[in-house]
């Protein structure tokens, strides 16, 4: 497994105040253009929005309540979202369904809308990059457990060879003994053969002698 190291850069967030026509009804919010497929980025965002309001789906948008964040701390309001594909990118919008009555909360909200919806395209990069931390560390990790076992394995390898090489003296060793036990023995059967022809022959000539002195018996009166 190989890693290639990435430089990092700033993210630029691409937010825009967008009115967004649902039923025939238009909604002020606000949309973010993400640097990042449209699958990844509905996926984040549905899972970013449920961790903090109830959410049902609709046609093609998505309701919400019960919602309240540190930006957003309005739990009576409602909000819908949207999540498009632009040039291949994901882009969330993101509005009041819920109008207030007074101007300046109006104005407050909306702010604050804005404010909520930058710090989740923010958000989504830290996940992106968290996830290739994850990833690097884990990466890391595996190729560390390996690294440690090629070294483990490499000390066994060690020990083999030194354990063989040892072997391979001691049977040298035998080896050169057994060749001049060889040796040893080839002329010790040479010399055995010539020692055992010798005695035959003495045995005849015994044998002669013997036949010799029976005869010089038999002669007598």
């Amino acid at each position: 497994m190989s890693l290639v190291p990435t430089f990092i850069w700033a993210q630029t967030y691409q937010i825009k105040s967008v009115s967004q026509r649902i039923n025939n009804k238009k909604y002020d919010g606000y949309s973010s253009k993400i640097n990042g497929s449209y699958a990844e980025v509905k996926s984040f965002w549905l899972e970013y929005l449920k961790q903090h309001g109830k959410i049902r789906r609709k046609r093609n948008y998505y309701q919400i309540s019960e919602f309240s964040t540190q930006d957003l701390p309005y739990d009576t309001l409602e909000y819908l979202t949207m999540v498009k594909m632009t040039d291949s990118l994901g882009t969330i919008w993101f509005g009041l369904r819920t109008i207030p009555e007074k101007e300046e909360d109006l104005k407050k909200i909306s702010s604050d809308v804005e404010k909520f919806i930058r710090k989740a395209s923010r958000d989504y990069y830290v996940s992106v990059e968290q996830k290739k931390l994850d990833d690097a560390e884990q990466a890391a990790m595996f190729t560390s457990k390996n690294h440690q076992k090629l070294i483990e394995k490499g000390q066994s390898l060690g020990r083999e060879l030194a354990f063989t090489q040892a072997l391979k003296t001691k049977l040298e060793g035998q080896l050169e003994n057994a060749i001049l036990k060889i040796k040893v023995l080839n002329q010790q059967i040479i010399d055995n053969k010539e020692a055992t022809q010798n005695a035959y022959d003495e045995l005849e000539n015994i044998k002669g002698v013997i036949e010799g002195h029976k005869e010089k018996l038999r002669k007598i009166h």
